[in-house]
């Protein structure tokens, strides 16, 4: 589709909601959201993942993204289960 020049924008976006679920291609509706939006490049273009700094929890830094590792974060409409790789569940289980 970005090839064919057939959508308006190169972008998607999810909408999960009380009244419904939505997959949006080529825009986003506003009136779906509020506040900001930020803007990620695409670093893994096969399952749109992008880079990511670290994880926290209670505020607190879990340290998963250091020591060289590469975190990425995959957003994907067709699973409800999450899938780290294994040094994260590692160190997450610490």
């Amino acid at each position: 589709m970005m090839d064919q020049k057939v959508l308006k924008s190169n972008i998607f976006a999810f909408y999960y909601g009380s009244q419904g679920n939505d997959l949006s291609l080529g825009y986003y509706d506003k009136a779906k959201f509020t506040g900001d939006i930020t803007w990620y490049d695409v670093a893994f273009k096969y399952m749109y993942g992008i880079k990511f700094d670290d994880i926290k929890i209670n505020g607190k830094s879990t340290g998963v993204c250091g020591l060289g590792k590469e975190c990425l974060i995959t957003f994907d409409s067709g699973t409800t289960l999450m899938s780290i790789p294994t040094f994260a569940a590692k160190k997450l289980g610490e």
